[in-house]
């Protein structure tokens, strides 16, 4: 029996859907310590953005490739023509953001160097980096199921917001994740009516621009 199970289970999931399934809680228990390490030793601002290095670098490009190879990654980032309706798509989370933006504790307080730390995170990090781990993964190893393919990755994406959030000067860090939830449904959602990881990067880069100014 035990046999039979096993063969079925192989039959509707491979070695990486498996490791993708759990990778999330893999991700955030490994972040977490790492945060709070560096945030100990480089103090909370340096500590918070070498984590953050780590993470782009670590999750979202040696394991996104080694997941779906470089060639998919490029597949999935293809752009497509800009029509009305997916300008509005983009465009809405941008204007969520704002809103956003306007909740007590929810907004940047930083100096000039700092600043520009945000800017090149927001463009290269989590624009691009983080797109291409919670959306173009899943994305590609899930075509056909909507659960694993948007909702298993939008929750994850959320909860591991709690371990950067947990040595951030910025404070609220519960509503970074939940800020985050919604984000990450939201990003999924568009990636999957446009085909394309593309312009999830464009309204995540946007997005992160208008938390910052």
């Amino acid at each position: 029996m035990f046999e039979q199970n096993a063969l079925i289970l192989r039959l509707y999931v491979n070695r990486k859907q498996i490791i993708a399934i759990f990778a999330p809680l893999l991700l955030t228990g490994i972040m977490y310590p790492v945060f709070q390490y560096l945030a100990g030793v480089f103090g909370e601002r340096l500590g918070w953005y070498f984590g953050l290095v780590i993470y782009w670098l670590v999750w979202g490009a040696a394991f996104s490739a080694w997941m779906i190879g470089k060639k998919n990654i490029w597949r999935i980032i293809r752009p497509q023509r800009l029509t009305f309706g997916v300008a509005v798509l983009v465009l809405f989370p941008v204007l969520m953001s704002a809103l956003y933006r306007l909740a007590p504790g929810m907004e940047y307080e930083k100096p000039s160097f700092w600043v520009l730390l945000m800017l090149i995170s927001t463009t290269i990090g989590n624009g691009f980096f983080e797109e291409v781990l919670w959306r173009g993964v899943y994305m590609t190893l899930f075509p056909e199921n909507n659960f694993l393919r948007i909702v298993w990755p939008s929750i994850w994406f959320a909860i591991w917001h709690y371990a950067p959030g947990s040595v951030s000067t910025d404070g609220n860090v519960w509503g970074l994740i939940i800020g985050a939830a919604f984000f990450g449904f939201y990003l999924s959602f568009l990636a999957k009516k446009t085909g394309t990881i593309w312009w999830s990067i464009l309204a995540h880069f946007l997005g992160g621009i208008v938390m910052i100014f």
